[in-house]
This record gives C-alpha cells, structure tokens and sequence, in this order.
C-alpha cells in the first residue's frame, strides 16, 4: 500500500516521503467499509488518542489513558489495533504505550504536513483536553487521609508501595504531577471560580498529599 501511493520515480524530500507513509498507515487503519459519518467519528478518535498518546508527559497504558481519557476500553483499542507499525502496543493492557518513531509526532502535531489529511492534531486543544481530564480524575480520587491512617503526621516512607498503587493508580498518580503542565501548554486562561479554582478551594490539600 505505502509502495502504490508513493510518487513514482519523482524525486522528493524524505520528510515528505514520511508524511505519504503515515497518511497511508492511518488512512488504512479506518475500515472502507464505514459510513461517510463513521469515518468522521472514527477520524475524530483517532486524533483524540494518538494527540493525546503524542503529548503526554510520560507514557501511559490503554488501561491507565481509558481512565484518563473517559473513554471505553473496547473504542482504544479498536482505533489502535491496526496501527503496530508506529505505535509500540503489548498484549499487556497495564504496558505503556509508546510512540515508535519522534517524527510520527511531529507529523500528527505539524500543520503544515498533516492538515490535508485529516489527521492533524491541534496541540493546544490537546493539552486542554488533558488538563480537564487531569482536574475530573483528581476531584473523584482524592480525598482527605487517601489511605485511611488517621495519622496527619505519617511519614511518606512509611507508605506501602502496594497502597500507593491501591489508593493513587497510574491515571491519578499522572494527574497529580502534569496537570499544571497541560494548563500552561494549552494555554488556559483562569479565572474566578472556573474548573481549577473549584478543584483547589476543594482538593488542594488532598492533592498536596498525594504529592507527598
């Protein structure tokens, strides 16, 4: 497939020749099959999941991104099944899922490449996304004393690894350290009484002490 949509003998630069590859890997990972509506939809997932694979802080599993995300396990894993060629996915939902190649970022995040395409991702709404996400995980998961110790002044060394993983899984425990970060790169604007000022008024000291 990537040999017959390729330009024949004309002579073009190696990153074009990339974009022409990752246009047909992601082109062929949407059933023909689909309606005119369900190609959108399924269009608009896939640069949901590969945007948001693209920009995270650190890598995420499919169990750990269909909790952050709120989405169905059943939709990440259908919209990624035929895309082994640039994403490093395990059998293992709880391994996190790793971009092969940096240039498939900057494809999926480059206007200039990907827009034709309809599989441009846009960096900031991205990032927003990620940061309203962040804030709705951290409001339902956090709470006073998380791990039920009664003890304000316990020492964090003092804190089973398994309880951690137990009270703080992998999306929450995402949530709590890169939240700030996706505000800043989405470029959010605060004001009074918004989703961040309602989480800190609430969750501030909660989320201090997950941190801890």
């Amino acid at each position: 497939m990537i040999l017959r949509g390729s330009s024949g003998s004309t002579v073009i630069a190696p990153e074009k020749h990339l974009d022409e590859i990752y246009i047909t890997v992601l082109t062929n990972s949407i059933s023909l099959g689909y309606t005119d509506e369900e190609k959108v939809k399924a269009c608009h997932m896939l640069r949901q999941i590969l945007g948001s694979i693209a920009v995270l802080s650190s890598p995420l599993s499919i169990s750990s991104l269909t909790r952050l995300l709120g989405l169905a396990k059943e939709d990440i894993c259908q919209t990624l099944e035929d895309l082994h060629s640039v994403l490093n996915i395990s059998n293992d939902e709880y391994r996190p899922l790793r971009l092969h190649y940096p240039s498939f970022r900057d494809f999926l995040l480059d206007k200039n490449r990907s827009k034709l395409s309809k599989f441009w991702v846009e960096e900031k709404q991205i990032h927003q996304a990620l940061a309203d996400r962040c804030l709705r995980v951290m409001s339902s998961a956090l709470k006073q004393d998380i791990y039920s110790f009664r003890l304000p002044g316990e020492l964090a060394t003092n804190v089973d690894s398994g309880l951690v993983k137990q009270y703080l899984p992998s999306e929450v425990q995402y949530a709590c350290l890169y939240w700030v970060q996706h505000l800043q790169k989405g470029d959010v604007k605060l004001i009074d009484n918004d989703q961040v000022h309602k989480f800190l008024n609430k969750h501030l000291l909660h989320w201090l002490e997950a941190l801890g």
